[in-house]
């Protein structure tokens, strides 16, 4: 009975992480050797049935318009896909094509959301490098023009040497990130280090995302006229403004306001509350 049950355990532990990897995928194709600023870019459409793989490539040249599209076919290994480029069966027809046929061993790292690995030509000599990709929002396209510019894959190049992960893992931690107040210490606008770990996730979560930028709010407790409240206050958001800004975020980015002791979080009536008002706040916008 006991083997049975760690045999089913590992059924579902199996079974937990082969995602199914069917669907559009883009990234960059770095050569070996090369700086990954002058990486092309590859899409692919992957079906996947049974470990059985089959789809297509398409490749093009970056910040150029000539490209390829290759039919592509292969399996599943456990964690593993071994892809293997077939023909050509549409290009931009001029001698610049990416017209190599391309074998791929990729894995997908689930931790981070890419599907990554190397390729080797079979057809062209010293045709190798490494290839990184994410799962796309994209329709796979068939048509001489390009769907979208390739200002993305600088994106994808600047968030991978960050060591950022995919799009896609990155909307979920947005989408889940809990905030938590930072505390401060009595008539003190210095970060404790405790909370450096904390401030770099939420630094990631906003540096991540073009289109998102953080508001820092900061609070006191009673002790002190308003005035002089208001002034503290200012310099603990401000503090974590500047953190950030240390971090790399720039400042079209941030946002910070202040509010003195006039929105406490507790009471002010114990050694407890007032510390929990002696804070800055945080959220998305």
């Amino acid at each position: 009975m006991y083997k049975i049950f760690l045999f089913l355990v590992f059924l579902t532990s199996v079974g937990s992480s082969a995602q199914d990897l069917s669907g559009v995928w883009q990234g960059m194709l770095i050569g070996a050797g090369g700086h990954i600023e002058k990486s092309d870019v590859v899409y692919l459409q992957l079906k996947e049935e049974a470990g059985e793989i089959t789809g297509y490539t398409r490749i093009e040249l970056v910040n150029r318009s000539e490209f390829a599209i290759k039919q592509l076919v292969g399996k599943r290994n456990g964690g593993q896909l071994s892809l293997e480029e077939k023909y050509v069966n549409s290009s931009s027809n001029t001698r610049n094509d990416p017209k190599c046929k391309l074998n791929y061993t990729l894995t997908f790292e689930e931790e981070s959301g890419y599907l990554k690995g190397t390729y080797q030509s079979s057809d062209c000599r010293r045709v190798t490098g490494s290839v990184v990709l994410y799962r796309s929002t994209m329709s796979f396209n068939t048509e001489k023009e390009p769907t979208a510019t390739h200002m993305w894959k600088a994106m994808l190049a600047r968030d991978y040497k960050k060591g950022y992960p995919s799009p896609e893992v990155r909307a979920k931690e947005r989408a889940n990130f809990e905030f938590q107040p930072i505390y401060f210490d009595h008539d003190q606008s210095e970060i404790k280090p405790e909370f450096y770990d904390y401030l770099n996730k939420i630094a990631r979560v906003v540096d991540g995302h073009s289109d998102l930028r953080v508001k820092v709010t900061g609070h006191t407790d009673a002790v002190g006229s308003d005035a002089y409240n208001i002034g503290l206050s200012e310099r603990r958001a401000k503090a974590i403004v500047d953190y950030f800004l240390s971090q790399g975020i720039k400042a079209d980015k941030l946002e910070f306001d202040f509010k003195g002791k006039r929105m406490p979080a507790a009471t002010n009536e114990t050694p407890e509350g007032k510390q929990r008002n002696r804070r800055v706040d945080f959220e998305f916008i």
